[in-house]
């Protein structure tokens, strides 16, 4: 074998390994240099404030709006882009997330679990359950998260505040409208809403503060009074069935406490060809419900201009993610149980076919909409 062969291959590999060596080497200052400038960048912005993850949370809050059900055509339909819109205008930031629970309070408690882990500065909640929802409010309290109750009061927690209308009011407006449109000795129905609602109670409080004088005087008679759970218009069209069959269609007048229940009822009374005889009564002035004003079907709804009700949650909303612990828009304390809770209490308003074109001058509802299927020359239409 050629020994100087064998030296210069051995040279060769040396020279090699030294080379891969080097170049290991490089990598490594350079990988190292790499992270020196990453740890300085980010040790610059911690000298700053809080680190970037953080800083991007505190420029772009995010605010969870927690809607009860959909079987009420409000929340999906008004409340929720209404609520949007007002406060993108006051906090162009804002990131807004909607969750539904469907009428599962179980599954409302379990959205807002899941938006305080995503780091929700703000939950603003229409509880499906003014009971239940307390536990929401205690666990966002421990992390300094503010709840805003809206439309529906949740009871015995420290809630920051409370957005809603009168819900009295609307009951006693209800009744007075049904009082004026019934006479001496005439059968009255009251269908409630849900039994887990505060504002179901709020409602019927006022139904009876109108009602129960005249029932006791004889003036008019309670034939049936029921509970709906959820607010559903087809177990309320089931409930005016069952009344029905059971008083022998001898029915002059419905108390409902909503529209979409009131949809129900109607549709009860039109199996029995009673929808234009006897009056109904609603809350909320949505779509299907003012075209049955129209038509005759429903004899009122209570407006309740969802416009301020969403603007004065938003300008709530805005105040503490500012910081404040308080707002400009608040106007009334309502106690819940356990705090008098700040709030912003709105004024509602009966609409029926004599005034029902000013939810058309008012903006609320174009003419287009309210009269889309309604023959022309009908009402406003």
């Amino acid at each position: 074998m050629d020994v100087g062969l064998v030296n210069r291959r051995e040279d060769s590999m040396k020279r090699s390994m030294t080379n891969h060596r080097r170049l290991a080497s490089i990598g490594i200052v350079v990988l190292v240099a790499a992270l020196a400038i990453v740890v300085a960048g980010s040790g610059a912005v911690a000298a700053k404030g809080a680190p970037a993850a953080q800083q991007s949370a505190a420029a772009d809050p995010l605010v969870v709006l927690l809607l009860p059900e959909n079987v009420t055509a409000r929340w999906e339909g008004q409340d929720r882009p209404r609520f949007i819109a007002a406060l993108k205008k006051l906090v162009p930031d804002a990131r807004v997330e909607v969750q539904n629970a469907l009428n599962d309070s179980s599954k409302q408690q379990a959205q807002a679990e899941a938006a305080l882990v995503k780091g929700a500065k703000v939950l603003v909640v229409a509880a499906v359950d003014q009971k239940a929802a307390a536990v929401i409010v205690n666990a966002a309290k421990k992390q300094n998260v503010p709840v805003i109750a809206y439309d529906r009061l949740i009871r015995n927690s420290p809630l920051a505040a409370y957005v809603s209308f009168d819900s009295v009011a609307v009951g006693a407006a209800e009744a007075g409208w049904l009082v004026k449109h019934t006479k001496q000795g005439d059968r009255i129905v009251i269908i409630n809403g849900a039994p887990t609602d505060d504002n179901a109670h709020l409602v019927n409080k006022g139904t009876h503060r109108v009602l129960d004088p005249l029932f006791k005087s004889g003036a008019r008679v309670k034939v049936a009074e029921q509970w709906v759970p959820g607010w559903d218009p087809s177990k309320a069209q089931a409930v005016m069935e069952q009344i029905l069959t059971r008083v022998g269609n001898k029915v002059d007048g419905v108390a409902s406490a909503n529209d979409g229940m009131a949809g129900g009822i109607s549709a009860a009374l039109k199996a029995q060809r009673l929808e234009t005889k006897v009056p109904v009564t609603g809350q909320d002035a949505t779509v299907e419900a003012l075209q049955r004003i129209i038509l005759g079907t429903q004899g009122v709804s209570v407006f309740k201009d969802i416009r301020l009700q969403a603007a004065g949650a938003a300008q709530v909303t805005a105040d503490f993610l500012a910081g404040k612990t308080t707002s400009k828009a608040f106007n009334a304390k309502v106690a819940n149980g356990k705090v008098q809770v700040p709030s912003v209490m709105l004024k509602v308003q009966p609409i029926d076919k004599t005034n029902v074109k000013t939810l058309i001058t008012n903006g609320f509802i174009s003419k287009a909409a309210l009269c889309k299927g309604i023959p022309a020359g009908t009402g406003p239409c």
